[in-house]
């Protein structure tokens, strides 16, 4: 599963972005979760501050692993 919204009140320079990723298997899971600030200072770049969360591992006959990452995260995305 994939998600991507991202909404600029206004068509203004601010705004938020939501971005996620996540899959599912006997073997495990994961998932990949971001929740950022933006600001388009600029046409075609934008400066984007947030905080993103990585989690997932494997329960299964073999393996038992599981992890869980917080992070700050800051970029600069570019569109043409």
């Amino acid at each position: 599963m994939n998600l991507h919204l991202a909404w600029r009140p206004g068509n203004g320079a601010f705004g938020v972005l939501l971005d996620a990723d996540a899959l599912a298997a006997p073997q495990g899971r994961a998932e990949d979760v971001l929740l950022a600030a933006t600001w388009a200072f600029r046409e075609g770049l934008e400066l984007r501050v947030g905080y993103r969360m990585v989690e997932g591992g494997a329960n299964n006959d073999e393996v038992y692993s599981f992890a869980w990452f917080h992070y700050a995260v800051a970029g600069v995305g570019m569109s043409f």
